[in-house]
Parts: structure tokens; sequence; C-alpha cells
């Protein structure tokens, strides 16, 4: 009577059977009927409705959003086939609820993960507990959130003013972490500064390469500062700006400009050598070395006694002589120091006026007349001196008179005329008079020179003879035409300053003048003692000193003796005679790769001359398109952000010089196995691993 199962009973396909059982002796027969329960036992696992499945979602969603749903059934009953929802994956940006709906817990950054990887699993609760895992794929589509980022806030760029129009100046470049048409960046020029009225600049849309759309003009405007808009596709489109520096640099397109056509200048003869009569005003409206002018100036027929110096002054170089000829026609050109070199010239008419340098000479030596005292009547002609002075205007106007007060005679001081100024009653023998008349010009200091007459009286012959003995009553006086203010270059030994020379309107030994120095500074200077020649006999050093205050003293040979003097200042002219120095002969910086262009050393050399001398200017020799170096300020700059993988060492040699004659540098090592500077690149983790073939 035992009911046996004779195949695996299941639940899921039927849950119970009613079997008709009969019961016999043989004889009599019963029948029951038997209702058999199948009881569930866990043996199905949960079901998705899907094997996988891959969802969107945009990153700017709140938290709470619905993500997607997931449902998985259990053909078990009671607890075997109740099912529970477990997440794995997602960082804790979502999660699950008991009915199958993923929901965002965070708001997600599509930036910082585009997807996520979740695994659902459906448990039951059975015994054993049986489970199903389901993988989700949840991509996070793009925001535009983001605007374009430039790779720097500012670019500078150096460009010549002939810069051919549409060649590539340099590129902007920016970056916009969103995708697609968010990231698709656009770029254009919003403004320039100095405004033109027609753009000065182009840009690629799509490139960001910046070029001209017109001739640059250095002598117009030396700087820009052009304002660039980078934008992306999204809507709304969102934008960023950066500044472009564009430094114009100069070329000699100008010639140097005189101020006028032509010179006439007028100089006073018998000028110290070394004095200056004028200086030129010449522009160039370019700088630095274009702008740097050098003078030349020439006559033609090759008489010229002047020279120019290199600031445009006119000195007198030699003996300027009125009298020997009046005007001097010259040619004077002004070149600069560009590539290709510009001149241009004007004409100097130089005039040289009179100064009282020549004293009036009589046309004879000796004059002698007879006079008949018998028949002499005050006021008869006795004689007519004349003298000639080599002066104009003034100082060629001549008076005369006696040298003594005479009772017989007198003489017109305007025509030279003597005549006598009595009847000569009183002489009553032969007689010889000598008179001496002086004839004096009009200029300052007036000149004067004299003239003996013999004159004859007819009686009996009596030589009178008249002489004045001269004595020290006047000092040597220096002209105050010298030119006390001199400049005397460096570095020139036995220079010749000039003759510094006194009058004395004593005679004799009383007007016989010696020249000394109250202080020689050590044997530097030498003044000859008879002539008043003064020179130099070391060569002057401006970096010792660089100037003098000198006194030369002028003494009479007259008992008592007197004397003047005379103070010059010689300022000592700058040589170009000493190099620029740097502080120290090797330098080294490190910088990391990527690093937008920026001064990574300001390498600053020192010249001990002044002026144009001391002017330094630097130059990069050698393999260095990557870096620039400031002309002016010897700050060096990296042109473009630089690659360890490329390149992770640099070396160059660093220049400076000043432009001076002659011209003097010094050079400063960027890189040797010495005394190097180098410029080393320091590498940033920027590069993943990559695999050496793109499958096996």
């Amino acid at each position: 009577g035992i009911i046996l199962t004779k195949t695996k009973l299941d639940y899921e396909s039927q849950k119970n059977y009613i079997l008709n059982i009969s019961l016999s002796d043989g004889n009599a027969t019963d029948y029951a009927t038997v209702f058999i329960k199948v009881t569930d036992v866990n043996d199905n696992s949960p079901v998705f409705g899907i094997t996988s499945t891959t969802v969107t979602i945009l990153e700017n969603m709140p938290a709470g959003t619905s993500v997607t749903s997931v449902s998985a059934t259990d053909v078990d009953e009671g607890l075997n086939g109740l099912v529970v929802y477990t997440l794995k994956g997602g960082e804790g940006k979502m999660d699950i609820d008991t009915s199958g709906l993923i929901l965002l817990e965070k708001e997600l950054d599509r930036e910082k993960q585009g997807f996520y990887n979740l695994t659902v699993i459906a448990s039951d609760q059975g015994q054993p507990r049986l489970s199903t895992a389901l993988n989700l794929t949840v991509i996070v589509d793009d925001v535009n959130d983001n605007p374009p980022v430039f790779s720097s806030s500012r670019y500078e760029v150096s460009v010549p003013e002939d810069e051919v129009l549409g060649r590539a100046l340099l590129t902007v470049s920016a970056t916009d972490l969103d995708a697609g048409a968010n990231a698709l960046v656009k770029y254009r020029i919003v403004s320039q500064q100095p405004p033109t009225s027609s753009p000065v600049f182009l840009l690629s849309l799509t490139t960001g390469q910046l070029s001209l759309s017109q001739q640059l003009d250095y002598e117009t405007i030396k700087q820009f500062e052009v304002k660039v808009e980078a934008s992306d596709g999204g809507q709304p489109s969102l934008s960023t700006t950066t500044l472009v520096v564009v430094h114009v640099l100069d070329v000699n397109d100008n010639p140097p400009e005189f101020n006028q056509a032509a010179y006439d200048i007028s100089v006073l003869e018998n000028l110290q050598k070394g004095s200056p009569i004028y200086t030129f005003s010449v522009t160039d409206k370019d700088e630095v070395e274009n702008a740097r002018i050098t003078y030349y100036l020439s006559a033609g027929d090759g008489d010229n006694p002047y020279s120019i110096q290199q600031d445009g002054t006119i000195l007198v170089n030699g003996y300027v002589d009125r009298e020997t000829k009046e005007k001097y026609e010259l040619l004077l050109v002004a070149s600069d120091n560009g590539v290709p070199q510009r001149q241009n010239f004007t004409y100097v008419g130089i005039q040289v006026l009179d100064v009282n340098d020549n004293p009036p000479q009589f046309t004879k030596a000796r004059y002698s007349a007879s006079v008949r005292v018998a028949t002499a009547k005050e006021g008869a002609s006795v004689l007519f001196l004349s003298a000639t002075d080599l002066d104009v205007g003034d100082n060629s106007v001549i008076s005369y008179s006696l040298m003594n007060d005479s009772d017989d005679f007198c003489i017109n001081n305007h025509t030279g005329e003597i005549t006598l100024s009595s009847n000569l009653d009183h002489i009553t023998a032969d007689t010889v008079v000598t008179l001496i008349v002086i004839a004096t010009d009009h200029g300052v200091p007036q000149l004067t020179s004299n003239a003996q007459i013999c004159l004859f009286f007819f009686f009996f012959l009596i030589q009178v003879t008249v002489r004045v003995n001269d004595i020290n009553d006047n000092p040597p006086v220096f002209s105050t035409w010298i030119q006390t203010n001199l400049s005397a270059p460096e570095n020139v030994a036995n220079l010749d300053l000039g003759i510094f020379s006194a009058t004395d309107l004593d005679i004799g030994v009383n007007a016989f003048i010696s020249y000394s120095l109250q202080d020689d500074f050590a044997g530097i200077f030498h003044i000859n003692s008879s002539t008043g020649k003064l020179m130099t006999k070391k060569s002057l050093d401006r970096e010792m000193m660089d100037s003098y205050e000198l006194k030369i003293i002028a003494t009479d040979s007259g008992r008592p003796p007197q004397s003047a003097s005379l103070v010059l200042s010689i300022t000592v002219e700058d040589v170009n005679d000493n190099p620029p120095v740097f502080p120290q002969k090797s330098y080294s910086v490190t910088i990391k790769e990527n690093e937008p262009p920026h001064v990574i050393l300001s390498a600053a050399a020192t010249d001990k001359d002044i002026g144009y001398n001391a002017v330094i200017h630097y130059t990069v020799i050698g393999e260095a398109s990557s870096f620039h170096v400031g002309e002016l300020s010897g700050n060096i700059t990296t042109l473009q952000p630089l690659d360890y993988e490329s390149r992770s060492q640099y070396t160059f040699i660093l220049k400076a010089f000043n432009p001076g004659e002659p011209d003097l540098q010094d050079t400063a090592n960027i890189t040797d196995m010495d005394l190097l500077f180098l410029v080393t690149v320091e590498d940033v983790n920027e590069e993943g691993p990559i695999f050496d073939k793109p499958s096996y």
C-alpha cells in the first residue's frame, strides 16, 4: 500500500495530484481518493527579462533621478520566489530600490567619469539562497558645462615691422573638456588696442593661427594688444578670452633727417683747437642701432679745419684765420647703423668772423721830412703817414697819435697828417727832431704799432731822439675768447689740447711770459713754458677719473713779476674700452614640460663704460629655436611649451655686446660639460603605457 514516485516531481509544472486507489481481497473491492500536494523546493534562481543593457543619462541630472528599471522573476513560491535586488558598482553615485528602480544618489560629471559598469544581483529568499546577476552599462551624456581653456592666459610674440602679410605669427590654442559639438572650438578677435581704422590682424576660425592683414609700422605703433575669444559649439555656447601681445620690432626703413636743408654757421677766428661751434639736430624715426647716427664732414677743396663728434657737434680741429679764408663750404653726411644702412646729407657753410688779432702796420718802417724854418707857418703840412690793418670793421679802423706831446707838431688822428702847430720861431739852428707816431685800431682789445719820424730843420744840425722806458705795470692777460671747457678722449697718449697763451701790454723782458701748471696730476699733463702748448703725457682713463680742473699760470719776467691764471675744466670722453660682463660664467635652470611660454631667467650683464658705450644688447647663439632673449633686457623666455619626450635638455650661448666702437662682448654658456648652463626639461606624467603592438 506504499505510494512511490516514479519520476521527479516539479512543483513549478504541477503543484498537486489526485490518485484514485482501489483495495480488493479478490471478492470485494473498496475505493479511496488520495490527494497529493507537491511542496515547493527552492530549485529556481530569479530570472531577468533581459541579459544585458546599456542606458544613457545626462551628466547634469539631479540626485533622485531614475536611471533605469530592472525586473527579475522567480517561479518558486513563497520565500523561494521572493526577489531582492542589490547593486554593485556606481562608486556611490547610484543605488537600487526594492522594485528594481535604479536612482541617482549624487550628481554625475562626465569630464571625471564618462561611464559606469553596474551589476544588479537578484536573489530569492529560499534555502539555499539562489541569485542571478545582470550587467548594465550607464553612459554619461555630455552637457556643455565647460568653457574652452587657452593654453596660456597671455601670449607674446615679436614681429618685425616688414613682416609679410598672411604669414603665421603664432597659434593660440584652447581645449574644451566637453565632447562632441560642445568641445568644437572656434576663434575670433574681440578687440585690438590701440584701435585702427581697419583690422591689422587676421585669426583663423578653426586653427587659431594669427597673421597680418595690413603692414606694421614700428614708428607709428610699437605694440598691439589683441583680445582673442575661443567659443565652443554647445547650446548655449560658452567662451573664454586671452590676450595676445604683439611687439613690433624696428626695421631700418627710415633715413636720418636734418631739421633744415642747409646750415649757415658763424664762428670766430683763432678759436682753440677742440672748441665746439655748433651741434646738429638729426633725428631717425627708427630705434637702437637703426637710429644710431654716424657723421662724416668733408670739404670739396680738401681744406677742412673742422671735425665732427658722434653727438653731432662740430669742433675746431685746426687753425682758423679769417685773413686766410673767410668761408668754408662743407658737406655733412649722416648715416645710421642699420642694415641696410641709410643716409642723408646737407650742406654746411661756415662764415669766419673777424677777431682783432692784427695790429695796424705802417706802410713804411721809417718816415723823414725836411722843414725850412724861415718859411715855416703854423698849420703847414709836414708829412702824411699811412697804416693798414688786415682785420675788418672796427678792428681795421685806425686812429693816429703822437707818443709824446709836441709844441711844434700835431697829427690828424683820422688821416695821419702831421702839421706844424707853431712858426718855429724858437729854432735858431739846424735841428733833427725824432717823433714816434702810434697807430691804434678800434678793436677790443685795441692793438697798436708805431713809426719813427725824423724831421730836419735847417739852421745847424741838432738831433733830438725821444725814447720811452717801459716799467712792468701790466700783468699777463688771457683772452676772454679762450675756450675753458674742454673734452679729451681716454686712452690716447700725447694728446694736444691746444695753445693757451696770454699777452702782456709791456715790452721787452716785462712782456716775456712763461707758463706753468699749478697741479699736473702726477705728470698726466704738461705745458710748454714758452709757448703755452698743453699736452697729456699719459693716457687718460675715464673709469679712474672722469674730469680734471687744471689751472694754468702765466708769469712775466719783470721785476717784480706779475702773473695771471686760467682754469680749464677737462671732461674725459668715454671710449668703448670695457666689454659687458656677466656676474657668472654659467647658468642652469630646470623647467617643467608643457608650461606656457614664460621668462625662465634674467641674465643681466654690466658695463663700466657710460652712455651709448654702456648700452648692452643680448642675443642667443646656437640651437635655441624654442627660446627668445630680450634684446635689451636679457630675459630668456620659452617660445612654446617644451616636451620632455621630444627633448630633455638644451644648450646655447648667451652673448652680451654693445654697439659701440669697437664692438665688445661677453658670453655665457648655457650648457657645457664644465661650466654649463643647462636648461633641463622636467618630466610630467602625461603619457600612459603603450603596448608595442595593437593586438596579440
